[in-house]
């Protein structure tokens, strides 16, 4: 069933399945997950773009057969290319952007704007804030928060309880700052002798089991990373 119900051709870049546009969609389903438990062995921990010929998918459908190529090899699928977009030209430039995106996403990303009163930014990896976090906004990362201008409101860094995190701000005067298990609330960064916060930029950071505030400088950053 599964040599005449799916046909895998290849190209240095990407896979092109040719599916049997006759068979229910439950038994292409099956047949994939047999073409490619079948071989596995072959393609290792290829990453590759996937085209699907000959049948016409939904979104979910496309979904369901890249969760069975996934599952049943060690392939992993980085893009779908449509079938009029073939040639080897355009499958590597596709899967090249597509690995670069990827790699965005797992060293981080940016948000640009303020977050204002009420809102609540939540991120798997590091992010970069060009702009201000307010009073009664919150960001939380699993990673390490940096914000290019004031941080007014509440962030939470290593969110899954990662101690080696930081959060670093143009201007440090959150209501609430926590990294991992540590917290500190309002107050933790010091005025200077006419009221008004330090314009410097800081970094916040656990050392010897404590948060540890500074301003970024080289020295500081070297403590950080001791």
């Amino acid at each position: 069933m599964g040599r005449s119900t799916v046909i895998i051709k290849s190209n240095p870049y990407g896979l092109i399945l040719n599916l049997d546009p006759e068979v229910s969609f439950d038994e292409l389903r099956q047949a994939v997950a047999e073409k490619f438990r079948m071989s596995a062995a072959f393609f290792k921990n290829a990453r590759l773009a996937l085209t699907f010929r000959g049948r016409t998918l939904s979104k979910e459908e496309e979904n369901i057969l890249v969760d069975e190529i996934v599952q049943n090899s060690k392939i992993q699928i980085i893009c779908i290319i449509d079938e009029d977009k073939e040639s080897q030209e355009f499958y590597r430039n596709a899967l090249e952007q597509s690995l670069q995106k990827k790699k965005e996403e797992d060293d981080g990303h940016f948000y640009r704007g303020t977050l204002r009163s009420g809102q609540v930014l939540e991120t798997e990896t590091s992010i970069v804030i060009l702009g201000d976090v307010n009073p009664g906004a919150q960001v939380v990362s699993k990673g390490n928060i940096v914000i290019l201008g004031c941080c007014m409101g509440n962030i939470y860094a290593g969110a899954a309880g990662d101690s080696t995190c930081f959060a670093a701000a143009l201007t440090m005067k959150p209501m609430q700052l926590r990294i991992a298990d540590r917290i500190a609330r309002s107050g933790i960064t010091k005025r200077t002798n006419t009221g008004e916060y330090p314009v410097e930029p800081m970094i916040v950071f656990i050392k010897n089991d404590h948060l540890q505030f500074k301003p970024i400088t080289s020295e500081t950053l070297c403590e950080y990373l001791v």
